[in-house]
């Protein structure tokens, strides 16, 4: 209560997984000749226009909803796809990197989360009733 207003200050939250529902991500990757293996270098991320309208639509019809991105990949995607956000003027609460076993346990514990939006059939098959199938890179 702030300010005489009876409405309670906590607000519901969306969750979106930034691969695979707002971009597609191709892992580029190094190979080392002694040792062998390789070496993650960078990612290169493809961006799907229309998911990232409808965040638009979604912040601006929808105010009182936080909306958070959430990756699984690193936290290197993380700054990457963040900074891109940023510069796009796309309207992100917050963004986070998050191993997915941890978010996925910590879901019951989220009083206030509305839905979690991912287009993996495996992870979503985790986030129970919360869970929210999007095609890559088609509406939601």
């Amino acid at each position: 209560m702030q300010g005489g207003d009876l409405e309670a200050a906590v607000s519901e939250r969306l969750v979106i997984i930034i691969e695979g529902v707002l971009c597609n991500v191709t892992v580029i990757e190094e190979k080392r000749k002694f040792r062998g293996g390789s070496r993650i270098t960078g990612y290169h991320i493809n961006w799907y226009e229309t998911p990232l309208k409808r965040l638009v639509f979604i912040k601006d019809r929808f105010p009182q909803f936080q909306i958070e991105a959430v990756t699984f990949i690193s936290l290197e995607f993380l700054e990457e796809a963040s900074s891109f956000l940023l510069d796009a003027h796309i309207p992100i609460d917050s963004a986070e990197y998050v191993p997915f076993d941890r978010f996925a346990y910590g879901l019951r514990f989220q009083d206030t989360l509305r839905a979690i939006y991912d287009s993996d059939p495996a992870r979503l098959d985790r986030y129970g009733q919360l869970g929210v199938q999007v095609q890559a890179g088609k509406d939601f």
